[in-house]
């Protein structure tokens, strides 16, 4: 270094020397600590915002949600019967249901009646349907369907299949899923689905004692006494037997609301039977 350049050096260190006040030209260190600081604020504030904004997605998501599955969820109304017991139910459109004993139906409260009317059952009902041609009236059971405008009719359902009877009006029989295997029905005709031969088959003789669990009334008029026995031990709940031979004979008699024992009497007497109940049953 030669004298000139000592002396320009010189010159420099006397001026920073001079104007030099600790920490004032450390601009490097002065940067560094604001721009950290206002980085630290900025990426607390943008956090806490997307906390914030997550929190009241996930609660407004969550309140969608609940109200959606409440809403669409269905409000069951169920009914069933004791062995032996009757009873009476009115659906919201006045429709009324007599359920047989050891039966039972059900229906969503919320949807039933706003396109259509639903009921599920199983055991033996009759149905006095309200016309409301807009809202059809559909009953399923666990094999089958029946759907209606406006009528009265009775569902039997057995393990064996299901029989339908239609007292007024028009219904229509058929397989539950299936858009062929369907008959139509009205007054007077009845119809029966076989878990055997998993088809509908519609029935020629009218049976007079469809109705006597809810009319408490037998009816005979020139029956087979295979058939009578056969209804009486329906009715009454026992198997009943006919300890006597007595081939092709045939009952023609009403009882109303008679105990068993009278009712047996009354036909033995008149036909010379032994009509009995099975007392190894």
């Amino acid at each position: 270094m030669n004298n000139e350049q000592e002396h320009k050096l010189e010159q420099r260190i006397r001026f920073v020397a001079k104007h030099y006040e600790e920490g004032r030209l450390d601009t490097d260190k002065a940067w560094q600590k604001f721009a950290g600081k206002h980085q630290v604020r900025r990426t607390v504030s943008f956090r806490r915002y997307w906390m914030a904004a997550a929190s009241v997605l996930l609660l407004l998501i969550g309140f969608g949600t609940y109200f959606i599955t409440e809403r669409n969820s269905p409000e069951w109304v169920a009914v069933t019967t004791e062995p032996g017991q009757i009873m009476e139910v009115y659906l919201p459109d006045s429709t009324l249901i007599s359920m047989a004993g050891n039966s039972s139906i059900r229906y969503d409260k919320k949807a039933y009646g706003k396109e259509r009317r639903v009921v599920e059952m199983k055991g033996k009902a009759f149905f006095q349907v309200t016309r409301n041609e807009a809202r059809p009236f559909s009953v399923y059971t666990e094999r089958t369907e029946v759907t209606v405008l406006g009528t009265s009719f009775q569902i039997d359902e057995q393990p064996e299949g299901t029989d339908v009877d239609v007292m007024t009006g028009k219904v229509s029989f058929g397989v539950t899923g299936s858009e062929t295997d369907k008959v139509i029905l009205t007054a007077g005709m009845s119809a029966s689905y076989s878990m055997e031969s998993k088809g509908i088959t519609i029935l020629e003789e009218e049976d007079l004692n469809t109705l006597s669990w809810k009319t408490r009334q037998l009816r005979f008029n020139d029956t087979p006494l295979e058939k009578v026995v056969s209804d009486l031990s329906e009715y009454y709940q026992v198997n009943i037997i006919n300890k006597a031979e007595t081939p092709n004979l045939k009952l023609t008699a009403t009882f109303n609301d008679l105990p068993l024992e009278d009712v047996l009497l009354v036909i033995n007497q008149t036909l010379d039977t032994r009509l009995a109940p099975d007392t190894n049953k």
